[in-house]
């Protein structure tokens, strides 16, 4: 039966207020199944997930399944994990403002954002690879930072790839945010997630590696730049 997980069952926090970390996270302690087949949650066009800078960041059990979504010409082709848009246009509204997802044949953690209007070449796409190969059926952390400059790619706290870009995401994109696949402007889903995520959270800003590693344990309910969260 297919199952489409909407933004009812996800918990968005436009964050005004000071630093709220709670308990640590235990990773295997439950979090939100993917069949790999048709399930995913979507946030719609959510405006205010849009970022020229951003951290994406999740924990995920991956089962080894799934199915891939293109990010557009250039771009990368990997089983998604958090989202917003997917290959659909070039050089406008319906570009790409992020994508962070898992490359199947190598296992290695990707990235990748279409440059926006301001950019030298909009449309273009920026990807980011990783080099170390995710362990299936076992819980790990990604996360992915761009801040204007540099593409920042982590496995489990640790540095996994670096690229030097220096152009601005689609910032403005009215594609649609996702867990789990990526979305088209009009809601239509591509790639599926086979497995389990935990504490997705969407920030507005690159967070430092020393934050990625120390605060990937624990559940941060509300901190100034964190403009998306599931748990």
């Amino acid at each position: 039966m297919r199952h489409l997980l909407r933004w009812l069952l996800a918990i968005l926090l436009v964050v005004t207020s000071w630093p709220a970390i709670q308990q640590t996270a235990s990773a295997n302690s439950g979090g939100l199944a993917f069949d790999g087949v048709d399930d995913y949650v979507t946030f719609g066009p959510a405006a205010g997930l849009g970022a020229a800078q951003f951290t994406l960041e999740t924990w995920f059990y991956w089962t080894g399944g799934g199915a891939t979504a293109g990010s557009g010409s250039g771009g990368i082709t990997a089983i998604p994990l958090i989202a917003k848009g997917r290959g659909e246009a070039d050089s406008n509204s319906r570009d790409m403002n992020y994508i962070l997802g898992i490359i199947p044949a190598s296992g290695v953690l990707a990235a990748d954002f279409e440059e926006g209007a301001t950019g030298a070449s909009p449309g273009l796409n920026h990807p980011v690879t990783g080099r170390t190969a995710v362990t299936p059926n076992v819980w790990h952390h990604a996360a992915v930072t761009y801040d204007g400059a540099t593409w920042q790619l982590y496995l489990d706290g640790k540095l996994d790839a670096t690229v030097a870009v220096g152009q601005p995401p689609r910032s403005d994109s009215i594609q649609h945010a996702s867990l789990g696949a990526a979305l088209t402007s009009t809601g239509a889903a591509e790639g599926a997630f086979a497995g389990t995520l935990d504490e997705a959270r969407i920030w507005n800003y690159a967070r430092s590696h020393f934050q990625i590693t120390s605060n990937r344990i624990f559940q941060i309910t509300a901190e100034p730049g964190l403009i998306g969260r599931w748990s």
